[in-house]
């Protein structure tokens, strides 16, 4: 496990092991927040961004992995019969990833930009689906 601060900011603040380098050669299976929130969601796309990981498999590590050690085995991936949290992210600005709007347990709890969400429907944009 190692914090995702450590890729957002491309290193540790201490100067210890470079998160990303662990995560190339696979020895990470869990990204935490840390001690700072919006760390994870950037750190995924950085991954994605600087070729470590897949997006995909980089969301596993903030998604899925965290979940399945907490035990929460009703949440961390899209699927039938879980919770269906899910965030809608607007990544126009690869590195700068912004929460459009969150589904939790199936309601919708935030929505940051309705306008983008209808702009989104009439614009053609590619699909990216990770759980």
């Amino acid at each position: 496990m190692f914090g995702a601060p450590n890729v957002v900011r491309g290193g540790s603040h201490t100067g210890w092991t470079k998160a990303s380098d662990m995560i190339a050669k696979g020895l990470c299976s869990i990204l935490a927040s840390d001690y700072y929130y919006p760390a994870p969601l950037l750190a995924a796309f950085r991954l994605a961004a600087d070729g470590v990981l897949p997006l995909a498999q980089a969301w596993d590590l903030i998604s899925a992995a965290p979940a399945r050690a907490a035990g929460l085995i009703d949440r961390g991936v899209l699927a039938e019969g879980r919770r269906a949290d899910i965030i809608l992210v607007d990544d126009e600005l690869p590195l700068r990833p912004r929460i459009v709007a969150v589904i939790a347990a199936g309601r919708l709890v935030h929505l940051a930009d309705a306008n983008r969400l209808s702009r989104a429907a009439t614009e053609p944009r590619k699909a990216v689906v990770a759980a």
